[in-house]
């Protein structure tokens, strides 16, 4: 049994992650098994979301209280303890999972492998760990292990199998739900069939070039990608959320959000085939790195967005984090600086990019990850410096990046569209007469999917793309009009002088007026 760790949903739900290889605070999926210490009680066929986060806290107690007992040696309270969270919720795989170590560890390998065998029935298909738990080693040289080690691929498939039948019952017929065998991903998307083939085809290839260039194992589960017009289970002001327990990310948009959902997916797959588990600074830092990026002779290039004027913000105003401080934030305390962690760990990593060092820095890391789990010492080495000389140096370089464009400036190329963000797109609301886009045959109501072959769902981020154009570049338009795609090449225009906002202006600093003087008191005669 290994010692507890703490990890998360990224970015939102805590998850306790404690001994008997992995038991974890979060409902497990369901299934068909049943424990076999005692008969099972039958879970509520259908929870209210306060009901299921009730029952996650429940079952969150007991598993700590299971770990606790385990580590002691008192098996015999540990096992009540895990046939009480099967009353709770019958098919947990994980419960299930955690038996079958503490049958192995009382040499009982019968118990062990059918609990084995009702943890993977019910769901449960993390081959790594499992391969890697010191509780299974009992196990490993008994016939019946290995032919469930060789049963990975088709347990693996039945459980995809199982995963899209319940997204087509939970969201019907309008979405498109689907499963990709050969590269281990499973689709439900509230899109039509052109955006989901289309972003489909994007993600394939942007896994590509990050197992290419900087990751070195690929996806051994399935990963689920939801993208919902609606996602009323992500908080207010959340994009998306990944879940490295259930493999599933959920993103409100397509575009930035996806990417960035979908590097946590790629980051979380290389740290669990090496047995390591990132900070939050860089779990986060490589996904806001490449949430705006592009793919360029076979690799990811990350470009700037909004964070840089955040960044170059937090730093004049001597805001930003220390490194030493920074780089060992708990998850907790990441989130609770939010608002300076986010753009700094993008920027720390953007740093390391443009020396062309990520990738030596990642390999250093992981390889000496367990002498430093921060990875301040593989900065520190690929960079050739101590710590804090490179946050110097970083602070500098900083200051010098070019901020993004928050609106329409004189002479800057412009388009000519109001638009509104959609899940998928921009929507225009209105086409201004004589515009670039008028010219090229825009109008209200058009969705625009594309410009310059890079999706458009957020506003900020056309901006950024049109302004690093000149007056009269042309580029290429992908828009959507009554349900069917086209294209058009528009010329940039300037920004209307009508158009540009009139500056602040300056507040005139108020003057205190003098304090009046009251004549000296006349001096009597003597």
């Amino acid at each position: 049994m290994r010692r507890a760790r703490v990890w998360a949903w990224v970015v939102t739900i805590v998850v306790v992650c404690l001994g008997c290889g992995r038991l974890y605070g979060a409902p497990a999926g369901k299934g068909g098994g049943r424990p076999a210490t005692r008969p099972a009680k039958k879970a509520p066929a259908k929870l209210t979301p306060a009901q299921r986060m009730a029952r996650a806290r429940q079952i969150m107690g007991l598993n700590r209280e299971a770990m606790s007992h385990f580590k002691a040696g008192r098996l015999g309270r540990c096992k009540a303890l895990l046939a009480k969270i099967l009353e709770i919720d019958p098919d947990s795989q994980l419960a299930h999972y955690n038996l079958a170590c503490l049958y192995s560890v009382q040499k009982k390998p019968a118990e062990a492998v059918r609990e084995l065998n009702l943890a993977l029935d019910n769901g449960y298909s993390e081959f790594h760990h499992m391969e890697r738990d010191p509780d299974l080693e009992p196990l490993r040289d008994l016939p019946a292990y290995k032919k469930i080690l060789a049963r990975k691929g088709e347990i693996q498939r039945a459980r995809a199998t199982k995963i899209l039948a319940s997204l087509k019952k939970r969201f019907g017929e309008r979405f498109i739900c689907e499963i990709d065998h050969e590269n281990k991903l499973i689709f439900a998307t509230d899109t039509d069939r052109h955006t989901m083939d289309e972003l489909k085809a994007s993600l394939l290839q942007y896994a590509a070039a990050q197992w290419k260039t900087l990751f070195d194992n690929g996806f051994d589960e399935y990963v689920t990608v939801v993208i919902p017009r609606d996602a009323k289970n992500i908080p207010a002001g959340i994009g998306g959320v990944y879940d490295p327990h259930a493999k599933q990310l959920t993103a409100r948009s397509i575009g930035m959000v996806l990417t960035h959902e979908f590097t946590h997916a790629l980051h979380f797959a290389d740290q669990e085939a090496r047995g390591q588990r990132h900070p939050i600074w860089i779990a986060e830092g490589l996904a806001t790195l490449f949430e705006s990026s592009e793919l360029v002779d076979g690799a990811v290039k990350p470009i700037p967005n909004q964070r840089s004027n955040a960044m170059k913000y937090l730093i004049r105003r001597k805001r930003n984090i220390p490194w030493s401080e920074f780089l060992a934030l708990s998850h907790g305390d990441y989130m609770r600086r939010a608002m300076a962690a986010y753009p700094q760990g993008r920027y720390i990593l953007m740093y390391l990019y443009e020396k062309g060092l990520l990738k030596a820095w990642y390999d250093a890391y992981t390889a000496g990850y367990d002498k430093d789990k921060t990875g301040a010492k593989a900065i520190a080495q690929v960079v050739g410096k101590p710590l804090d000389k490179v946050e110097a140096d970083w602070i500098k370089w900083v200051g010098k990046l070019k901020g993004v464009p928050r609106g329409l400036a004189p002479k800057q190329a412009y388009i000519g569209v109001q638009l509104e963000r959609q899940f998928d797109g921009l929507l225009i609301v209105r086409v201004v007469e004589g515009s670039a886009a008028d010219k090229a045959g825009l109008r209200a109501d058009d969705v625009i999917v594309k410009l310059d072959s890079r999706r458009m769902v957020d506003v900020p981020e056309l901006l950024r793309t049109v302004s690093s154009h000149k007056v009269g570049d042309k580029v290429i338009i992908e828009y959507r009009r009554s349900g069917k795609y086209a294209t058009v090449t528009a010329t940039l225009g300037a920004v209307p002088s009508r158009l540009v906002p009139a500056p602040m202006p300056r507040p005139t600093p108020k003057t205190r007026p003098a304090p009046k003087t009251r004549p000296a008191p006349k001096k009597k005669a003597a």
